[in-house]
């Protein structure tokens, strides 16, 4: 496999230390968004945990390296040459890094090589398919944002609105100076989970309801000021799922099904907190020491509206087809959403596909959660879309740069 020029870069976010391709440079909200994503990995590592050590980390390995030799070569694609050496790129790709997941890459909305590797259950050996969904963390985020900017141009509510207009239960005196812009821009000062005292303590998180959890999240101090910084907030996207409730006259579930899922057929989308949960949903590891361990995610109802979706590989590429392509929002909607000084829960930056090359503009986002990890990356000059979704917790930076190796090799 061909390699980019490496830079080194660090992160304590991912455990492995990934090499990024180039000497590429990222917007400044990258950084910011990848400091605050380690909260979200907090945010389920202490509530009423069931936690099982499913194997020892050098047999996940040694299985791994296995699966990705029968599972990946049933999707060797057939479209000639470079199709070949993309499924090629990826896959080797993908067993340096131990990847065990769904790889996905489409040009204009049509894929141009979809691969998997690995296990759903690693103590069952299921194998992961190309349907297997996963939870997907804050790309919620993500997908909450495109909805909001729909009911803005549907006139349901307007980004200049405050907390205040739409939930008259919220009496403290920021409700009337917090838009929903600046939640939806992660800076409206609003605290972020992790804040709340007794976050991390499982009797806290076992006995909250919504109610008393929401006391909790709003009588936090503000960070800032609203408008002036930037601060990473499941509470202000959790507000922002009772805003949609209020505005949308039906509830955020249903507002996001008529508006998003259904009319793109993303049948295999829906909510963590759904029950019965789908049938061919991976579990999700964590690696403690040499171990991989299991985690089964509680309380799941208080990441509504910021990090609550699942999702298979599929049904992300139709959503970000139809978002990139104009089919979902307006331009003016679009150009707010993607602004790179203040984006709405996507990272604007720019990096080189290949060595020497000149940088080329990408937009992207992910989510990590107590295993699952996941990024959904574009770039505009390409009409390429790269999806990667994991169960066991590569991180961000791992995640990216296996993005923009693959986006390397679908370009050159």
């Amino acid at each position: 496999m061909r390699h980019a020029a490496e830079r080194k870069f660090s992160s304590p976010y991912d455990d492995r230390g990934y090499d990024l391709p180039g000497n590429h440079s990222l917007h400044n909200s990258v950084q910011r968004v990848d400091e605050a994503r380690i909260f979200e990995q907090n945010d389920i590592q202490n509530p009423t945990l069931k936690i099982t050590i499913a194997m020892n980390l050098r047999t996940f390995r040694l299985q791994l390296t296995a699966a990705i030799s029968v599972v990946a070569a049933s999707f060797l694609p057939a479209n000639g040459q470079e199709s070949a050496e993309l499924h090629s790129a990826v896959s080797e790709l993908a067993e340096e890094n131990g990847f065990n997941g769904v790889i996905l890459v489409a040009e204009a909305g049509s894929t141009l090589d979809t691969q998997v590797f690995g296990y759903t259950d690693l103590d069952a050996h299921t194998p992961i398919t190309a349907d297997t969904s996963f939870a997907v963390a804050s790309l919620s985020k993500s997908i909450t944002a495109t909805l909001t900017l729909q009911l803005a141009e549907a006139e349901q509510l307007s980004l200049d609105d405050t907390v205040s207009d739409h939930l008259s239960f919220v009496t403290h005196d920021w409700a009337s100076q917090i838009t929903i812009r600046q939640l939806l821009q992660n800076r409206s000062g609003l605290g972020h989970t992790t804040d709340i005292p007794g976050w991390f303590e499982p009797e806290w998180k076992s006995a909250q309801t919504p109610e008393s959890f929401l006391e909790a999240a709003l009588d936090l101090p503000l960070k800032s000021t609203p408008g002036t910084e930037y601060y990473y907030s499941n509470i202000g996207y959790y507000l922002l799922g009772l805003i949609i409730d209020e505005a949308s006259g039906a509830s955020y579930e249903t507002a996001l099904s008529e508006m998003i899922l259904t009319p793109l057929g993303m049948e295999a989308t829906g909510q963590i907190y759904d029950s019965p949960a789908p049938a061919n949903h991976a579990l999700n590891y964590l690696q403690d020491g040499d171990d991989l361990i299991q985690i089964t995610l509680s309380n799941t109802w208080m990441f509504r509206g910021g990090a609550s979706l699942y999702a298979n590989a599929d049904d992300l590429l139709a959503w970000s087809h139809a978002l990139q392509s104009g089919e979902l929002i307006s331009e003016d909607s679009m150009a707010l959403l993607f602004d790179p000084d203040t984006p709405m829960a996507w990272n604007i930056g720019e990096a080189p596909l290949a060595e020497g090359a000149p940088p080329t503009p990408v937009r992207t986002y992910n989510g990590d959660m107590a295993g699952y990890t996941s990024i959904v990356s574009y770039f505009p000059e390409h009409d390429l879309t790269i999806i990667l979704l994991s169960n066991t917790g590569p991180g961000y930076r791992t995640l990216l740069g296996m993005t923009l190796e693959i986006a390397g090799a679908a370009t050159n």
